[in-house]
């Protein structure tokens, strides 16, 4: 098996982590800001919405609906003091669901 030099190898996976920013940004309709930190980090979207890479590419692989990540990240902080993971809420984990817990175990 052939290996990739590191510089190949740097430049092959920034192209790839821009390219799910750019079509995660065309799903959405929002404007991708950048990169905070490297390509493969957090990412900014007109500069309100912040998604790490794993989560981009979570809504992009499993083609979740348009508008759910940015719902999620809305209602996360609606509810800050519950916490809930991209791939829970995508799967229809809500936040209510989790102050019910919490009340039912208060």
């Amino acid at each position: 098996m052939k290996t990739m030099k590191l510089s190949e190898l740097k430049t092959t996976y920034e192209l790839a982590c821009n390219e799910y920013a750019y079509k995660f940004a065309r799903k959405q309709d929002i404007h991708f800001d950048g990169w905070i930190g490297t390509p493969g980090q957090l990412t900014s979207f007109i500069d309100q919405y912040f998604f790490s890479m794993d989560d981009i590419i979570y809504d992009i692989n499993h083609k979740c609906q348009k508008g759910l990540i940015l719902k999620w990240q809305d209602e996360g902080i609606e509810n800050s003091d519950f916490r809930m993971n991209y791939a829970s809420y995508a799967k229809g984990l809500r936040f209510t669901d989790l102050k019910k817990h919490h009340e039912n175990n208060s």
